[in-house]
This record gives C-alpha cells, structure tokens and sequence, in this order.
C-alpha cells in the first residue's frame, strides 16, 4: 500500500542502511584500479563516517575490521605505559588502517579522526574468504601491508635529521608528494593535524615545530597562515631536507656556493 506512512517508512529504512562501497572502488583508491572487475565489482563494503576527533579502534581492541580511508585523515597513534601518546604517522584517503593488529590479532594502535572522515569497513574474516575466490582482493592485502611498511619507513627518514629544521622541511615534502599522488596540490598544503601532533611525530617539542616554520616562511621556502602552508621555493626545500646537520641558512650557502 502506497501510503503516506508507507512512504516515510521506506525514507526511514533507507536512512538506516548505510551507504555501501564496492571492492572495485577500494582498489582503485589503493592504487590497484587495474585489477577491479566484475567479480570485485559485485562485492559490497559498508562505509562508515567518523566525526572530527573521533577514534575508530583502539589499541588492544581485538582484530574484526580493516579500514580503507575513503575522505577524511587520521593519526595513528599508541600509549606507553604511563599513558604518553605517541603519534606513528597519518593516513589519507586511500591509506589501510589496522594492519599492525594483522600479527597478534589485536591493534597495536589506536586511529583518530583529524577531520570529519568516512572509512570502508572490511570485515577482516569475510575479506580472507573473498581473496580466495577474488585474487585483487588478495593482492590489496599485500600491496597494503608493503604501503604500511613504506609508511613507517618515511617516518624513520623524517625522525633521522638532527636538525628540527630540516625534519620539518621533510614532512613538508613527503605530505606534498602524498596529496600530489592523490591529485591534489603539491603545493599548497593544509595542515589538518596540530603542530602538537606534527612535533611529536617528528620526536621534537610542539615549540620547536612553531619555530621551524617561522624560520622556513622568514627565509622564502613556505608561507604559513594558520594551518595552511605554501611551498614557495620547493628546490630550496628540497636542498634543505638533504642536509644531514644545520638548517635553512646552511642549505642556502651551499646552494650560493653551487650556483
């Protein structure tokens, strides 16, 4: 029956069923767009939306779900034993979460919106089942564990500058390269995590990032307003984020001397 009621009853049902997304799009987002096909085109994911500041597992949850990130960022972090938070990195759109609960069963972090984000669930038992008669699917399994590893690996490289000058000027470039690879700016850059969160990714005080980006904006590399930073001169960035010791000035003699 066509009734008022029966209208708002199907309105209301379709609220309450969640968007879904299917594996074809989780593998383009990965970057394995050539490997979607009809079979992973008809497998469906459910995406769930996660408000700013909101955590999405915690660490010493149980393994249920991977997550895709479908908009949105995250940080990656994990408590020592008196409760101090470290952040290990920060994911964007296309990144896997939860891969580190892949070995014990269980997060050995927890993942927190930086932003309004959404996320597509992968029911961990129920996606084993599928790559075993979808093979992208097994193959995202791998290409996200090799990416998860990549990551943690440009976090050592960024950590491995003594000068906080030139740590900042990395993250600066690696997050440009990241937002370029997703066709995005590679330039102009927002900063949705804090300089807090910034610092302690880079093992340096919250006062020394502040101080790093003024003197990066004082000698012409960025411009910084709030939480948007500009790459005004990217080879004097990148000459800077070469440098083993010293800081902007050091870079900017060598490259007078070169020149």
């Amino acid at each position: 029956m066509n009734t008022p009621a029966a209208r708002v009853t199907r309105i209301e049902d379709r609220r309450r069923t969640p968007a879904q997304v299917s594996a074809s799009d989780v593998l383009r987002w990965a970057g394995l767009g050539e490997l979607a096909d009809p079979d992973s085109d008809a497998i469906e994911f459910p995406l769930r939306r996660v408000p700013a500041l909101a955590t999405l597992y915690v660490e010493g949850q149980p393994l249920q779900q991977l997550y895709c990130v479908a908009s949105g960022s995250f940080k990656s972090t994990q408590n020592d034993v008196e409760g101090y938070e470290q952040v290990l990195g920060f994911a964007l759109h296309g990144d896997m979460l939860g891969m580190d609960a892949l070995c014990g069963h269980r997060h050995a972090s927890s993942a927190v919106a930086l932003e309004d984000s959404a996320v597509v669930a992968l029911p961990f038992a129920e996606l084993l089942a599928a790559s075993r008669e979808v093979p992208a699917l097994a193959r995202l399994l791998l290409h996200a564990g090799g990416a998860e590893l990549q990551r943690r690996g440009d976090t050592q490289y960024l950590m491995a500058a003594p000068s906080s000058e030139v740590r900042v000027a990395r993250f600066l470039l690696h997050l440009a390269r990241r937002q370029a690879a997703l066709g995005q700016s590679g330039r102009r850059l927002r900063l949705r995590m804090t300089r807090r969160d910034i610092a302690n990714c880079l093992g340096v005080a919250h006062e020394t990032v502040s101080r790093a980006l003024t003197g990066l904006a004082q000698s012409g590399c960025i411009g910084v307003s709030h939480r948007d930073v500009e790459i005004v001169d990217v080879g004097a960035l990148h000459d800077l984020q070469r440098m083993t010791r010293g800081g902007v000035a050091t870079a900017q003699e060598a490259r007078a001397i070169a020149a």
